[in-house]
């Protein structure tokens, strides 16, 4: 086998080699790896590509996808990870080449040059930066994208810290239908799974039918999910089925959604992160389900956390989350790679998200810090109004906005999508909220949608429903 970096790195795995990867439609045992990656170096030479040029890798969660970003890797290249997409990729000026891993009509991955696309980058510019890098950009989901940059050698130090919260090891089947292009997929579910030499099963645009049909054919025991995900499950799927853990990432779940979940499919655990800091806290399988359902678990190993509480609230324990991790990122930088902010591993970095810490340790988290406003001199979370409104039994799925001004200070607007045979009008569902909310937290607007907008990883698409608004 390879003399990896970061495939099947706990010792005393006899049985990994016989292990598999697929995504539906190849399937290769870890025994099968070292041959693609010889071939792959071979086929880097012949292109002329340098470990001293740093490139873009298109990915996806296919078999080409992940043995490419998994031979950069191993082999120390710089690169830029983003998503593949119809449109031309938007490649940073300091990747001298794109990669686009692309499976046509060949049934095997043998042949690099049927499969792997190499563009060269007539806007490069070299950057004085020697350094193993992993680029990627923050999701955008409530600003525009960052360009973050990311030591290799300490995503491999965070991938072996999840190996060890998660209980991780060669016996686990891993469903993925998760984007490995984001650093939940990549840096708590993949590579941790590769890292034990897992059985993985990549899964790209999962959707109920699809991942029911994957589970029969792959039969899984740990899935990485969203929640928005688990709540498809829950009301989609007819019969139990137990799973020995789920691990769900990406945004808050619902009480009600959680606890369904556990006792229909077995243990589920939090876990809390960001594009810079990676994984933050996660939940621990073996605690109480009343604690894991609470919180995101414990911080992960030499990882620091304290509130900042300048906040204008009755609720003095709540407070901005602010993260000290040694194996965090290194700053971002500029589309011509341009550093424009640099950190140390005793920075405190600022996540923008509302938590509160328990006594002994454990985390809640209660939301984005720009998803609340004050009113009438109280702290308004807009993840208490979305959690109150979808208690109404005509209500499926909420999510709240500031828009405009109103007699209380900044407006408030409600999106709701309305459960299957409700018919209720939006002035009705305003009036229901009068019985379940504080005066402060009546949103001024309501507006139905058929469903709301998600990104791939799982999160709210904010900005597209700021889009459905006229221009206050």
């Amino acid at each position: 086998m390879l003399n990896s970096l970061f495939i099947a790195r706990i010792p005393s795995l006899d049985s990994y080699q016989s292990n598999v990867l697929t995504d539906g439609c190849l399937t290769y045992s870890w025994q099968d790896v070292g041959e693609i990656f010889d071939n792959l170096s071979s086929f880097f030479r012949q292109e002329k590509i340098d470990h001293s040029d740093c490139l873009s890798l298109e990915c996806e969660n296919s078999l080409p996808s992940a043995l490419t970003l998994l031979f950069l890797l191993e082999n120390g290249y710089s690169f830029f990870l983003q998503p593949q997409s119809n449109s031309s990729p938007i490649t940073p000026e300091f990747c001298r080449y794109c990669l686009t891993p692309k499976l046509e009509k060949t049934d095997n991955l043998d042949q690099i040059s049927n499969w792997l696309k190499i563009t060269e980058n007539h806007q490069y510019k070299t950057i004085d930066d020697k350094s193993k890098r992993l680029y990627m950009r923050t999701s955008g989901s409530t600003g525009t994208p960052k360009i973050v940059v990311h030591s290799q050698n300490k995503l491999l130090e965070n991938v072996l810290n999840c190996v060890e919260r998660l209980r991780l090891n060669s016996e686990a089947r891993v469903a993925i239908p998760v984007p490995i292009y984001h650093l939940y997929g990549l840096g708590a579910a993949f590579l941790p799974s590769v890292a034990v030499g897992a059985s993985i099963d990549l899964q790209k645009g999962a959707n109920l039918l699809r991942y029911l049909q994957r589970e029969k054919n792959f039969n899984p025991n740990i899935a990485f999910m969203t929640p928005s995900f688990c709540e498809t499950l829950v009301k989609g799927r007819k019969s139990a089925r137990e799973y020995k853990l789920t691990v769900v990432a990406g945004d808050l779940i619902k009480e009600n959604t959680f606890i369904k979940y556990e006792e229909n499919f077995g243990p589920l655990v939090k876990l809390y992160g960001s594009t810079e800091m990676g994984v933050i806290a996660a939940g621990n399988p073996q605690e109480e389900l009343s604690l894991r359902c609470q919180t995101v678990g414990l911080p992960m190993p030499s990882v620091r956390l304290r509130l900042n509480k300048s906040l204008n609230s009755e609720m003095s324990e709540v407070g901005e989350i602010c993260c000290q991790h040694p194996l965090g990122f290194d700053g971002y930088v500029d589309p011509a790679g341009v550093p424009l902010m640099s950190t140390n591993s005793d920075d405190w970095f600022p996540t923008k998200d509302l938590g509160k810490l328990h006594l002994d340790g454990h985390l809640e988290v209660w939301g984005r810090c720009d998803r609340s406003i004050n009113r009438d001199g109280l702290l308004v979370l807009f993840s208490d109004i979305e959690k109150n409104m979808e208690t109404l039994d005509a209500i499926e799925a909420v999510a709240v906005q500031c828009h405009g001004e109103s007699q209380r200070g900044k407006g408030i607007v409600a999106f709701c999508v309305l459960t299957k045979g409700s018919h209720l009008s939006e002035n009705e569902i305003r009036e229901l909220c009068f019985d379940i909310l504080p005066k402060r937290a009546i949103p001024d607007r309501i507006v139905t949608l058929k469903t709301l907008p998600m990104l791939p990883n799982g999160k709210i698409d904010h900005q597209q429903l700021v889009s459905f608004l006229p221009k206050a």
